[in-house]
C-alpha cells in the first residue's frame, strides 16, 4: 500500500508543475515545463545567437523553439500574455540565423574599434 501512495504522490507532483502547452500544426500537443524552458532555452538561444554573430555554426535551436516554429497558427500569440514577448524574439532570431529573413534596418559595419557606420 505504501508503494502505491508513493507513486500517487509522484504523479501528483508531476502534474502540479507549471507546463507550457500548445498545439502543433500536425494536431499533436507540445508540453514543456516552465522550469526547464526558461533557464535552459534562454541560455541556449543566447549562445546560439552569439555563435551566429561570430560567424560560427550556431547549431540547432532549442527543442522549445523548434516546437514553437511548428505551432498551429495563433498558438504563439496565445502564449505571449503568459510567457512574454521573448518567445517571439527567439522565433525571429531563429529565422534570421537560418537565413529565412534579414535583420531590419540598414546594414551596420564597424569601421574601427567602437566606431559603427
Amino acid at each position: 500500500m505504501g508503494r502505491l501512495r508513493g507513486r500517487l504522490r509522484k504523479l501528483e507532483r508531476a502534474t502540479a508543475q507549471d507546463l507550457i502547452v500548445f498545439e502543433l500544426k500536425d494536431g499533436s500537443t507540445a508540453r514543456f515545463s516552465e522550469d526547464d524552458v526558461w533557464p535552459s532555452c534562454f541560455s541556449h538561444e543566447y549562445e546560439r545567437g552569439r555563435r551566429s554573430d561570430a560567424g560560427e555554426d550556431p547549431g540547432p535551436a532549442h527543442p522549445f523553439v523548434e516546437a514553437l516554429r511548428n505551432a498551429k497558427p495563433g498558438e504563439v500569440d496565445r502564449l505571449v500574455p503568459t510567457q512574454g514577448t521573448m518567445i517571439t524574439l527567439w522565433l525571429g532570431e531563429d529565422e534570421i540565423i537560418r537565413g529565412e529573413r534579414e535583420r531590419r534596418g540598414p546594414p551596420v559595419t564597424e569601421r574601427s574599434p567602437g566606431v559603427y557606420e
